[in-house]
C-alpha cells in the first residue's frame, strides 16, 4: 500500500439512502497512487465503490484486478466547453418570455419531465446490477428538484415554460469566482422535442452567463448521447475533455478483500 495515501473514496450518503448500500465514491487525479482506489476500499469497506478518472487511465484498474476485484466500466462521460468571451453561433430564438428562473410552482412539471425525459436513459447506474431502475429514476428527480427548490448556494435553475408550464430545464452550478458555470442536469419534455425548445434555452443561457461576466459554460454527457452532442456543436461549444466511470461490488465479507491483497 503506498505512503502518503488521499483518501479519495468518500462516503455518499444520499447514494446509500437511495440504493439501500454502503456507497463510496470519488474522483481520482492523475497523480493519485496507483493502488488509491484499493487502499480507500480496503479502508472504507463498502458495498459498492464508484470512482471516475481520466479516460484511457487504467492504473486504478490494475491494481484492483491484482486484489480480486473486479472494476465494471460503467460509462465514459464527455465534457463540451463554450468561452463566453465568444459570441454565439446563430442567433437565439425569439424567446415570448417563457424563460426564467425556477419557482416552488414549477416543482410537479420539473418531476414530470424528468420521469418521462429519463425514463430508459442509460448512465453509470445501468451498468451496475444491484442497483434498481426505480431508485436510479428516482435519483434523477431529487437531483433536479434539490436544484430548483431547494438550491444551496452557486445553483441555479432555468426553465423553459410554455403556456405557464415548465417544459424544458436545466440545472446550473456557478463557481464563485466566475471562471465557469456548469449545466449539471437538463432535459426536455419528450412530447415537446423537436420545437427548438432546448437550442433556445441553450443559448440564452450562454448570453445571460456572459453578460454576468462568467469566462466559461461546460456541459457533459454520456458518450453515446450523439443528438444532444450536436446542439452543443451547433451552438459553438467544443469537446474538452472525458472521464470513465468505474463500479466496484464488493465482497460481502470484507476479510475476502483482505487475503486477496499482496
Amino acid at each position: 500500500m503506498s505512503e502518503g495515501l488521499l483518501h479519495v473514496l468518500r462516503h455518499s450518503q444520499v447514494e446509500s439512502n437511495r440504493f439501500g448500500l454502503r456507497v463510496v465514491r470519488g474522483m481520482v487525479t492523475k497523480d493519485a497512487p496507483r493502488d488509491q482506489v484499493r487502499a480507500d476500499i480496503e479502508r472504507l469497506k463498502p458495498d459498492i465503490a464508484i470512482f471516475r478518472c481520466e479516460a484511457g487511465d487504467t492504473r486504478q484498474i490494475d491494481e484492483l484486478a491484482k486484489a480480486g476485484l473486479v472494476p465494471r466500466h460503467a460509462d465514459t462521460l464527455v465534457y463540451y466547453k463554450i468561452s463566453l468571451d465568444r459570441p454565439t453561433i446563430g442567433a437565439p430564438a425569439v424567446d415570448d418570455g417563457g424563460i426564467g428562473q425556477a419557482e416552488v410552482c414549477d416543482a410537479a412539471s420539473l418531476e414530470a419531465i424528468v420521469r418521462r425525459g429519463f425514463a430508459g436513459y442509460r448512465n453509470h447506474y445501468h451498468a451496475n446490477p444491484l442497483l434498481s431502475e426505480a431508485a436510479i429514476l428516482d435519483g434523477y428527480v431529487e437531483w433536479a428538484l434539490d436544484y430548483a427548490i431547494r438550491p444551496a448556494e452557486g445553483q441555479q435553475t432555468w426553465v423553459y415554460r410554455i403556456g405557464g408550464q415548465a417544459r424544458s430545464f436545466a440545472t446550473c452550478k456557478l463557481r464563485a469566482d466566475r471562471s465557469e458555470v456548469e449545466i449539471v442536469l437538463n432535459a426536455t419534455d419528450p412530447a415537446w422535442t423537436g420545437r427548438g425548445l432546448y437550442s433556445s434555452l441553450l443559448k440564452s443561457l450562454i448570453a445571460y452567463y456572459r453578460r454576468a461576466g462568467f469566462a466559461a459554460l461546460v456541459i457533459s454527457t454520456q458518450v453515446w448521447n450523439y443528438g444532444v452532442q450536436r446542439v452543443w456543436s451547433r451552438t459553438g461549444l467544443v469537446i474538452h475533455r472525458a472521464f470513465d466511470t468505474y463500479h466496484v461490488n464488493v465482497p460481502a465479507s470484507a476479510s475476502e478483500v483482505e487475503t486477496t491483497c499482496p
